[in-house]
């Protein structure tokens, strides 16, 4: 039950371990119980788009369901809000050609009610990206539990990672004011979002343990640049000495960067979250110090993982039911570790089936680090 308390601190940060990487050819006549026909899954997103983040997260998951011959498609949520998300989720249920499963994010005071939906019309459901609702823990549970068609959950462990990005740019802030109090503003996003609560936990439990460093403000602008922009403007009117901007998006982040680089504005330590291609070019060239991410391959590994699961491999015989994404925080340190992998995004030239424990089926359980992506 560790991993639906309230607040969960992870020491190691993957998704894995002990895990030996699959290697050499494949495997043969490894492929039970094929579905009849070729399976179907759809994910729920919920932007309205393929930029920027939910980009990389939609081609990531199109590569992986294409080599495992999965048919995948997106859904879209033009208005971006929880409300819409749950009548989208509800029409694609009802629809006379609904998938043979579904990936969905996790919203405030909607989430039960998509599982509800998942069990009344027997699609199977995957949460990605985001924890459950604090305040919902309970009563949803584990999957497989309260809700049977509710298999498996992988997402960031946001709190963590804020923990992370926080300690990072204070840290960075403290180089040039080894004596003085490190002064922080927080941008994040929609209160009606699981992530935006954790990150904030995560931001506030770093700065509350440090003498040295003191939060002026967390405002919300909804993961929209513009209203980051407009509400960063607000705060450098409104407090002096700002000398860390954290953000809840790597969006909000570098859509703001103008009101920090104007002639009137010194440097401010600024990052955000998500490993997005702008972000990690602004890291390579000085305009934005770290990057917390790595969770833009959930949806991808769900595929392998629901895929194993209908060929009669199910995951949770090897694999936690509730995962956490590998990743952590890029930043001028260890920027060109990354950069290939994520500037480029070659996805295609990625082998999925090797990460498959039906085409690898000596594997004892599923890697989805980013250190096997960064050697594959």
């Amino acid at each position: 039950m560790r991993y639906w308390v309230g607040i969960v601190v992870s020491l190691i940060f993957t998704v894995t371990s002990h895990v030996a990487m699959a290697t050499g050819t494949l495997e043969t006549n490894t492929v039970k119980q094929k579905p009849a026909k070729k399976l179907s899954f759809v994910l729920v997103s919920p932007t309205s788009n393929d930029e920027g983040f939910w980009g990389d997260v939609h081609n990531f998951a199109r590569a992986s369901a294409n080599d495992l011959d999965v048919d995948f498609s997106v859904v879209y949520n033009a208005s971006h809000h929880g409300l819409t998300y749950l009548e989208i989720m509800e029409a694609l249920l009802r629809s006379p050609k609904r998938p043979d499963a579904i990936l969905a994010v996790s919203y405030r005071r909607r989430t039960k009610k998509i599982l509800a939906l998942s069990v009344k019309y027997k699609i199977p459901i995957f949460l990605i990206n985001n924890s459950l609702p604090h305040e919902s823990r309970e009563a949803i549970g584990l999957p497989r539990v309260n809700y049977p068609t509710y298999l498996g959950h992988m997402s960031a462990n946001d709190y963590d990672l804020s923990k992370q990005l926080t300690k990072v740019l204070v840290a960075q802030a403290k180089k040039d004011l080894p004596t003085q109090v490190v002064n922080v503003v927080g941008i994040s996003g929609s209160r009606d979002a699981p992530e935006t609560f954790n990150r904030n936990m995560g931001l506030r439990g770093v700065i509350e343990q440090d003498p040295m460093a003191r939060l002026f403000q967390v405002v919300h602008a909804d993961w929209q640049g513009a209203e980051a922009l407009r509400k960063t403007t607000a705060l450098i009117k409104r407090y002096k000495n700002i000398h860390v901007a954290w953000y809840a998006s790597d969006l909000m982040a570098l859509h703001s960067a103008k009101a920090w680089n104007s002639p009137l504005e010194k440097h401010v330590v600024s990052g955000g979250f998500d490993w997005t291609k702008e972000a990690i070019a602004a890291i390579k060239q000085g305009k934005l110090d770290a990057t917390a991410g790595g969770h833009f391959t959930d949806a991808g590994f769900a595929v392998v993982l629901l895929h194993d699961y209908f060929h009669g491999k199910d995951f949770a015989e090897v694999f936690p039911l509730v995962s956490f994404s590998s990743g952590g925080v890029i930043h001028r340190a260890n920027v060109d570790k990354y950069y290939e992998l994520l500037v480029n995004k070659d996805w295609d030239g990625i082998d999925f089936k090797k990460y498959s424990r039906v085409y690898y089926p000596s594997q004892p359980s599923y890697d989805f680090s980013i250190e096997r992506l960064l050697n594959d």
